[in-house]
């Protein structure tokens, strides 16, 4: 997240982003297969972040008990991002989140 600097420098916008982006980058490394690509795109109200991966399995929710360790990364995106969603690409899939100045 170091090319966005100025006014959101600070911003907890930032900071919920890289949380996401950690999460996204770590499920397709995990879950997915071949090397994850990550897209950031700013427009100046939202921050879209889209990481890519070559795997066709899409993401699930797994029901996790608090005492086990992942399986959060869904419910993260559902608290923390503005809205989110996969797309399919071939080959593979994109799961992107966006991010307000709100969020």
């Amino acid at each position: 997240m170091e090319g966005f600097g100025g006014p959101l420098r600070q911003h907890r916008v930032i900071q919920t982003a890289e949380l996401l982006v950690s999460e996204l980058i770590t499920n397709a490394i995990r879950h997915g297969s071949g090397p994850p690509l990550i897209q950031l795109t700013w427009n100046g109200r939202w921050l879209r972040i889209a990481v890519s991966d070559s795997s066709d399995r899409w993401p699930r929710k797994r029901a996790t008990a608090n005492t086990e360790p992942g399986g959060f990364g869904l419910q993260l995106l559902d608290r923390l991002a503005r809205r989110w969603g996969v797309t399919p690409r071939h080959p593979g899939k994109t799961v992107w989140a966006e991010l307000g100045l709100d969020s």
